[in-house]
């Protein structure tokens, strides 16, 4: 008797006509223009027909900023004439007084993303009875999708790159304080954050216990030390775009210069965020507020609360115990990303906001300087997108994503933050 176990040898696979995604696109500082773009991620860009993709970051309502030269420079409107206004009959008029200005100086950041494929899986996957999915197609949006949920993560950092703090040397592995950015197959280097020395180069993470946060890394063994060390993507250390931490908490020494002010510096008051340290708790309805009046007593209503998951849902619960809020009370951002309504203003979740924060954000005082518009970009200034690799006994070619971009901010004040909340800590 024939069955499909003796006739293995002779029949064929059926695969289903649609990839199944098992990597988190969402990323909301980067989204674009239409709710398709959204649900695919970011769009396409094929690196055969040098195709370019358009984004948009923060909100519709950023400004964009079109770069050129050695670096950017805004002017600001800083203090009033604080002299004098009233005097008695006969009286010396006030002295003189003068408007105050400064000027936002900073630097566009360079980012790109690579891919190599041989020549031979080239062809092969062209014929749609050889290939479920035409690798260079593949690869060529993957990087774009790639390199822009990496640029949602860098706009929310610090600028530093650093992906978590280590709590705890091993042999080839280290323990950190949080696992949200980090993922098996990345690679790292683990720098110094004190001295900027690079301790280890070019490492591979090649496990994560995600029950103890220890993450295994090849190559030699590296004696990290707790609270000196961290880990960063390989070569990003300090090399990152401006980010909600870096403007938000001018708390930090860290933080102090943004675009060139100090914000620590006598009458550089108006260059400072505010912040809020939430104590480990959930949030707090009226601590929010008080932020927002604060915020708003400068002349800035905030436009826009950006969290975690974890912060969000803690909150919410609140409400339903008040019997305050059910599901159907959500509604939709432009662009289709749901929220749920603090006070008159969006509270969005995005999986890339780190652990323990909430930002109080105005997009209209954000901007996107780029240079040469908006779009990602494939390197063809030899004439060639795909370029064979230098080993010429190699069957195998390169092509290069880029994106020369920064994200900036023109009313540092205007910006506030709560952070050290209660959440869920990967």
């Amino acid at each position: 008797m024939q069955t499909t176990t003796a006739a293995d040898a002779i029949l064929q696979n059926y695969y289903l006509p649609v990839v199944r995604e098992m990597v988190n696109k969402r990323a909301i500082l980067l989204f674009g223009y239409s709710p398709s773009e959204l649900d695919a991620g970011a769009g396409k860009a094929n690196a055969i027909k040098g195709e370019t993709m358009d984004y948009r970051g923060i909100s519709r309502d950023a400004d964009q900023v079109q770069f050129a030269g050695r670096q950017w420079v805004i002017a600001l409107h800083t203090t009033r004439n604080e002299s004098g206004t009233a005097r008695a009959e006969g009286g010396t008029l006030p002295a003189a007084g003068q408007q105050g200005w400064a000027d936002l100086i900073d630097t566009i950041k360079k980012l790109y993303k690579q891919i190599q494929i041989t020549g031979f899986s080239l062809e092969v996957s062209e014929r749609s009875i050889g290939s479920y999915v035409r690798l260079l197609e593949a690869e060529t949006t993957g990087a774009v999708n790639d390199l822009r949920k990496d640029m949602n993560r860098q706009a929310y950092g610090d600028q530093t790159g650093a992906l978590a703090q280590i709590t705890a040397d091993g042999a080839n592995t280290f323990t950190v304080d949080n696992l949200q950015y980090m993922r098996v197959g990345m690679q790292i280097d683990v720098v110094n954050a004190s001295t900027d020395a690079v301790l280890g180069s070019d490492r591979t993470v090649t496990a994560i216990n995600t029950t103890t946060r220890v993450v295994t890394y090849n190559g030699a063994d590296l004696t990290v030390v707790a609270g000196t060390h961290v880990p960063v993507v390989q070569g990003n250390w300090k090399l990152e775009m401006n980010g909600l931490k870096k403007i938000t908490r001018s708390d930090l020494s860290q933080n102090y210069t943004l675009h060139g002010i100090n914000s620590s510096t006598p009458g550089n008051e108006y260059w400072k965020a505010s912040q809020v340290d939430g104590l480990n708790a959930v949030f707090d309805e009226d601590k929010g507020q008080l932020l927002m009046d604060n915020l708003g007593a400068l002349g800035w209503d905030t436009e826009m609360i950006l969290t975690t998951r974890g912060v969000r849902r803690r909150y919410v619960n609140t409400l339903k115990a008040g019997k305050r809020f059910n599901d159907n009370q959500a509604t939709y951002l432009h662009g289709g990303f749901r929220y749920i309504d603090y006070n008159g203003v969006p509270l969005l979740f995005d999986d890339d906001c780190p652990k323990q924060h909430m930002f109080f954000i105005r997009p209209d005082d954000f901007l996107w300087i780029n240079l040469n518009g908006n779009d990602f970009r494939w390197m063809q200034r030899d004439g060639a997108i795909l370029r064979k690799v230098e080993n010429p006994d190699l069957d195998a070619y390169k092509a290069t994503l880029y994106k020369y971009s920064d994200l900036g901010v023109t009313r540092r004040g205007s910006q506030g933050v709560m952070y050290n909340l209660a959440d869920d800590i990967p």
